[in-house]
Order: C-alpha cells, then sequence, then structure tokens
C-alpha cells in the first residue's frame, strides 16, 4: 500500500503493519498525527520486540500545524541516583555476548546494563503537547495486540534469532521469547499477556505508576537485586525534555532533525553540509560515491571521537556543523548500531517522527510485567567514556535522528531509521534521492544503499560502490538488509496528496486516513 499522491487526511509509516494499523485507527477515532504516533509507537515496542520497548527511550521531532519545531527527548539516561560508588563500573559485574550481526556485535547485558527508560515519559509528553486524545485512548490497540496476540513479522522473528542467547539469560526473558527449546519464528503466534496487564494498568493510572507507582518500586528492587544500578529516585526524578530542534539549510529547503546531547542529528548535518557544494545529478558515479562515502567516513569517525563529554556536546555540534569545517571536510575527502522509526502526518500539517530504542536488549524482563529493558548503558557507541562513566541524570550519546524536511513549496517530508550507526547515513541517502534525485518517496526508500565507516565500505547489491583499494575492507549485501537501517517515511506533496513508505529492508507498513 505504498502508494504515490493518495489523497487521504492521514497518512503512517511504521515498523510493523500492525504499528501503522494502530496509528490510522486512532486517526480515526478522532485523534491527529500526535495521537496516532503514540499508538505507532506503542503497537511497535510489542510487535517489533527488542527493536522497542516501554524499557527504553528515543526521540520525537514533532512539526505543529503553525510552523513551529520541537524535539521531545525521552531517550535513556544513566541510572545510580543515591547510591554508594562501589555500585557503579565493575560493581555491576557485566557480562558480555557476542550477537552474530554484521561483523559481529559485543554487547553488555544484564541488570547492570539498564538504563532509566523514558518512552511512557515522552509519550505521555507529546499527547500532551500536541495530541487531541487522552493516553489511555492512544495506547488501546498495542494492549489488545499483546493480548490477542499477532504474527511474528519477518525483521522481529530474525531477530530473536540473532539474540537467541540472550534471550535465555533469564527465566522470565526465555517465557516471553522462546517458543519450547527455541525462540519463536516468523510467522508463528505469539502473545504477551504480562504486557497487555502493564499497559491497561498504565492506560488507567497513567505513566506515574511506571516512574512513582508499584511498578518503579518493582522495577528498581528487581534490577538492584541482579547488580543493575536504578534507583527508585532515577525513575521518580526522570522527565522527558522538549528541546530545540537543529536546523539546517539544505539547497533551500529547512531541515529539523535531533540535536544536543544526541550526535545523530548533528552527524547527518555535517554530512549534508558537505555534500551540499556539489551538483549531485552532475556527478559520475565514481565522484557520488567517493564523496558520500567520505562525507560519511569522516562524520562518523568525529561522532565516534568528538562527542565524549556531556557537557561539551553542543559546542561540538555547532562547531562540526559548521560552513568552514564543511570546506575543511571536502579538502580531506579530495585530499591526501537496535531501534525502529515510524512518522505520521496529517493534513493539519502536523508531522511526527519519532526513533525509539533500547539497545540490544538487556535480556532482563521484569517479572509479572512483559517490561523487557534495554541494555542501553552497554553499548559502546553511546557510552563514549566507557561503562558506568556519566554521572546519575545525564543522557546517553544517541545516534537516533528523527527528521522533518519542509520546502518553501510547502513539500514536507518526515522521515527516521533504526541501524546505530547507519542511521545518519541512510537518512542521508534518501534525502539526496528525493530533493536531488526527484525520486518518488518509495523509491528514494528502496534503493540500494552503500556505507562508509573507518576502514569498512559496505553495499547492497546495484548500490554504487568504491573501487578497489588498499586498506579498504569489502562488506557485500546480495540483497537488501537491515543492516543498512529502515527508513520509514511519510510526505505530504505541495497538491495535498500523501506518499508513505515503509522500508521493505524490515517489516514495516503503512497506512492512511
Amino acid at each position: 500500500m505504498d502508494e504515490l499522491g493518495v489523497r487521504a487526511s492521514f497518512a503512517v509509516a511504521a515498523g510493523t503493519p500492525y504499528a501503522a494499523r494502530a496509528a490510522a485507527e486512532v486517526y480515526r477515532a478522532g485523534g491527529n498525527a500526535a495521537d496516532a504516533a503514540v499508538a505507532a509507537a506503542a503497537a511497535v515496542s510489542v510487535t517489533e520486540p527488542l527493536m522497542s520497548s516501554i524499557g527504553g527511550g528515543g526521540f520525537a521531532t514533532v512539526r505543529a500545524p503553525g510552523g513551529s519545531c520541537e524535539v521531545i527527548d525521552f531517550y535513556d539516561c544513566m541510572p545510580g541516583k543515591g547510591l554508594d560508588p562501589s555500585a557503579f563500573g565493575a560493581g555491576g559485574k557485566p557480562e558480555t555476548i557476542r550477537l552474530k550481526y554484521g561483523h559481529g556485535i559485543d554487547s553488555t547485558v544484564g541488570a547492570a546494563s539498564c538504563a532509566v527508560p523514558g518512552a511512557l515519559r515522552g509519550w505521555e509528553l507529546l499527547q500532551h503537547r500536541h495530541g487531541r486524545l487522552t493516553l489511555r485512548e492512544a495506547l488501546a490497540p498495542a494492549a489488545r495486540l499483546a493480548r490477542e496476540g499477532f504474527r511474528l513479522c519477518k525483521t522481529s522473528g530474525m531477530w530473536l534469532e540473532v539474540a537467541a542467547e540472550l534471550l535465555k539469560l533469564t527465566g522470565e526473558t526465555r517465557k516471553n521469547f522462546y517458543n519450547g527449546d527455541r525462540p519463536y519464528l516468523e510467522g508463528e503466534f505469539v502473545r504477551f499477556p504480562d504486557l497487555a496487564d502493564t499497559f491497561d494498568a498504565v492506560r488507567e493510572l497513567g505513566a506515574d505508576l511506571f516512574y512513582r507507582g508499584e511498578l518503579a518500586q518493582l522495577i528498581s528492587e528487581y534490577i538492584l537485586a541482579r547488580g543493575g544500578i536504578i534507583t527508585a529516585r532515577d525513575l521518580a526524578e526522570y522527565e522527558a525534555v522538549v528541546r530545540e530542534p537543529l536546523t539546517f539549510r539544505y539547497r533551500g529547503r529547512t531541515v529539523y532533525t535531533n540535536g544536543p546531547p544526541s550526535a545523530g542529528g548533528a552527524t547527518l548535518v555535517q554530512m549534508l553540509n558537505v555534500i551540499s557544494a556539489y551538483d549531485i545529478p552532475r556527478l559520475s558515479q565514481e565522484e557520488f560515491v567517493r564523496i558520500l562515502s567520505g562525507a560519511m567516513r569522516l562524520a562518523l569517525h568525529d561522532r565516534a571521537s568528538a562527542y565524549v563529554e556531556a557537557d561539551e556536546i553542543a559546542e561540538v555540534a555547532e562547531r562540526l556543523t559548521s560552513d568552514e569545517y564543511a570546506r575543511v571536510q571536502r579538502q580531506r575527502i579530495f585530499g591526501p548500531a537496535q531501534t525502529t522509526h515510524l512518522s505520521c502526518m496529517d493534513a493539519g500539517g502536523l508531522a511526527v517522527s519519532i526513533t525509539q530504542s533500547m539497545g540490544y536488549g538487556s535480556g532482563i524482563t521484569i517479572p509479572g510485567t512483559g517490561i523487557w529493558m534495554g541494555n542501553t548503558l552497554g553499548e559502546p557507541e553511546l557510552n563514549p567514556k566507557g561503562f558506568h562513566a556519566l554521572k546519575p541524570g545525564q543522557r546517553l550519546v544517541s545516534s537516533m535522528s528523527p527528521t522533518i524536511l519542509i520546502t518553501e513549496e510547502g513539500d514536507m517530508v518526515a522521515l527516521g531509521s533504526p541501524g546505530a550507526s547507519r542511521i545518519p547515513t541512510a537518512i542521508l541517502q534518501v534525502l539526496i534521492n528525493v530533493f536531488d534525485r526527484g525520486m518518488a518517496l518509495k523509491a528514494a526508500v528502496e534503493a540500494p544503499r552503500f556505507h562508509a565507516e573507518g576502514r569498512l565500505f559496505a553495499y547492497e547489491a546495484g548500490a554504487p560502490r568504491l573501487e578497489p583499494e588498499g586498506g579498504i575492507e569489502y562488506l557485500a549485501y546480495e540483497e537488501p538488509s537491515m543492516y543498512f537501517g529502515g527508513v520509514n517515511a511519510v510526505r505530504r506533496t505541495p497538491q495535498g496528496t500523501f506518499e508513505a513508505a515503509a522500508d521493505s529492508r524490515r517489516s514495516g507498513g503503512v497506512d492512511f486516513g
């Protein structure tokens, strides 16, 4: 149903068809794009397990009908308020599991890897500021899916297989994700009755149940008893934060994306700034791939090395996204990680772009609740200073980059992607395909991609690639792969029609209202 020029009043692209239908259901019940986005975010946390959870967090970039834009930051933060210093670092006795994904991923798991999650606070704030309905109404489809069940999508089935060892970490987690002696497979029917009860309780009592009520006490006690550091105070003091978006002009178009303390949006802007000096349609394929791969490699090097001190991220982002720095990067080009995304837009001009994550999963499920916890403290790229090195209450660094682009003619695109360091490079290529190459949204999302980072050059069949050269390690994918993200995008054209595209690299879906 990824159609061109659909006459509708609403469009959504989300990580699973179930989530897209949940968004459309809530919109048709009287909601707007914000209500629908919350419905999709909750539903995808059920139907795309281990990609998203109410035990994780994320960001929402929102464009209001009047034209103002903001970012709602509900990302994970460092726990440990009130604990003795001996509880941090080695005191957590973290366990590492190697996941067979890409070149292999060493992921720190267990209770010590769990940060303070922000999903429910973020959804609550998004609806409070922009929605028409209540949290009770928006969470209803997710609760129903968890209770009545659904058939596991391809992407989730693949990821459960990759994470098979992780899912055996505790009996509670195994109970939720194993069917006998193996994880659930694509197409099998899955139910999460404990999670359904949790959603119903939150629908009745609000997000305070999770952060200040009985759920908060249960979460903290269970995590602390297993070497983690989430305290009741961490949960009680957690707040979603409204921030100014990082705003950038790209070839006469205004781009709004996720700014500091996240690094993902700044990385995207840094790459766009570098390539903005080139006439993309006139480049040869060799020139195009050299410029883009160079911009990727340099920006991702900066992402890994420059965004270390939390208090300095805004200053670093300002320097790395400047015109002067872009000129230096261009001279250098020619000189000597799990996540989900959804986008919603309505005819009133409200657009919401949400990326949310739980890392690669901690292997921890809170007993009796169905809440699977993330492991963002155990992901090195989110913690460049090291394990448990942040101060309690500080936000973790992220690559998530929910983005909205608007032209002077009224063309508006909301998009984003999962994929760790491949998030900004996936968004970059889709934007170039739409606005420099004139592709329809679906074609732009499905076009073969490549990714350059360090010595690695990864590419899908059909994508332009670098000519073989010394020092480059090539990683070829014969088919489209979720390694290169999963862009879900919606577009409202100047003519008032909608396009929606769910990336076939994952098991997404679209719907219209």
